[in-house]
């Protein structure tokens, strides 16, 4: 019995044939067969003006065949769509477990929001991974969503993408992503994602270069507030605002770090599930006046889901609300009270300032706010004072008194 025919080696074109194209005059068609990386045989054709030029493309194919990544299965490789494989990406998140836990619903809203709004029928949504892993359409893609929707909305964009090549980078779909190489385009000046308005007579949709950060409400100017607030509250910001003036939280631990399960009215105390810093996940205390606020909203729209969500659809009540439109509303009521120069961090400047001046100590006004180093809290305060009981304390006096 005869020897069986030798295997080619992978990628290594075996008798190459030629012959005049079938189709086209004047040109020649070059045949042969290989086997890829796993092993299995593939005929390849090419074209050239001549029978050398078709040898030549036919090894070209064969090349660019075998540089050109093929992993992944059946649902997710090089040809999948962006738009399918960050579902692919958002249906694994759900599944993910960090330390044993699951990623917090509130999380999974923003990313699927995220989605929805910059990838889905964007650009970049058909097409496929092999093509839009690549550095210049990406920036180019997230260009466009600065210029559309702003700076902060590239940003979320990004890590949608981020992580859904990283899913299929882990999956076998691409060989790399090249993410950490992108780099985040700002929105180009007179776009509507142009925030950065140096207009003091503010148009409503600017970003914070006008807003003095440093200044803290007086009790005047926020009960002005309050009254435009209460006045016309058809986006339902009074109470936000509120919470804000009485906690000091940043406002999207309000948004989405306060569900009604983390409020205990008998108590007189919320949890704050913050994620910024360490000390971000905190318990803090009510007013009596802000107490009685959440409780007549709890009244009004159910104590179901977090507590500053939409109450706009009835179908989605209690979920988190876009953080975007919530910050438009709150510039229209500061505007509205004559307060252009204030922004949502305000009232965070505020609570820090009014504890400050009625001698609350540093370590208190660091767990109010959620910081993890009192000395942060120091600086936010400007404060430069000079330490001074242990110039008083740490002392053993003379040696002339110690022999006394």
């Amino acid at each position: 019995m005869g020897a069986g025919r030798p295997q080619l080696t992978p990628w290594y074109l075996g008798d190459v044939k030629t012959h005049p194209h079938p189709t086209v005059d004047g040109r020649w068609q070059a045949r042969g067969r290989y086997r890829d990386a796993d092993g299995k045989r593939l005929d390849a054709t090419a074209s050239g003006a001549s029978e050398a030029k078709a040898r030549r493309a036919l090894q070209a194919k064969v090349e660019q065949h075998r540089v050109t990544h093929r992993g992944g299965d059946s649902t997710l490789n090089q040809d999948t769509t962006v738009e399918r494989a960050a579902r692919l990406w958002l249906e694994a998140a759900k599944r993910k477990r960090v330390r044993g836990k699951p990623l917090a619903p509130r999380t999974l809203e923003q990313y699927e929001g995220n989605l929805a709004r910059y990838v889905e029928g964007s650009r970049i949504a058909t097409r496929k991974l092999a093509t839009a892993n690549n550095v210049s359409v990406i920036e180019q893609w997230l260009a466009v969503v600065a210029d559309a929707h702003g700076n902060g909305a590239a940003q979320a964009a990004r890590k949608v993408l981020s992580n859904t090549l990283a899913h299929a980078e882990r999956q076998g779909a691409i060989a790399a992503s090249v993410m950490s190489r992108v780099q985040t385009p700002s929105a180009n000046a007179g776009t509507a994602g142009d925030r950065k308005c140096l207009d003091p007579d503010c148009d409503l949709d600017c970003g914070k270069r006008h807003l003095d950060t440093r200044r803290a409400l007086t009790e005047a100017e926020a009960r002005r507030l309050f009254s435009v607030a209460d006045e016309d509250d058809a986006a339902d910001l009074a109470d936000l605002l509120r919470f804000l003036f009485g906690t000091g939280v940043r406002i999207r631990e309000a948004l989405e770090g306060v569900a009604w399960g983390d409020v205990d009215l008998e108590v007189g105390t919320v949890r704050v599930r913050g994620t910024k810093t360490a000390a971000a996940d905190r318990t803090l205390a009510l007013s009596e006046e802000l107490a009685l606020c959440l409780g007549q909203r709890g009244e009004v729209w159910g104590r179901d889901g977090l507590v500053f969500g939409t109450t706009r659809f009835g179908s989605k009540r209690g979920q988190a609300r876009e953080v975007g439109n919530v910050l438009k509303g709150i510039r229209r009521v500061l505007t509205t009270a004559e307060l252009s120069w204030a922004g949502s961090h305000t009232f965070r400047r505020t609570v820090a300032t009014w504890m400050d001046a009625s001698g609350a100590p540093l370590a208190e006004i660091a767990n109010q706010l959620g910081h993890t180093d009192v000395n942060t809290t120091a600086g936010y305060l400007g404060r430069r004072q000079a330490p001074t009981r242990a110039a008083t304390v740490m002392t053993l006096g003379t040696s002339d008194a110690a022999a006394e």
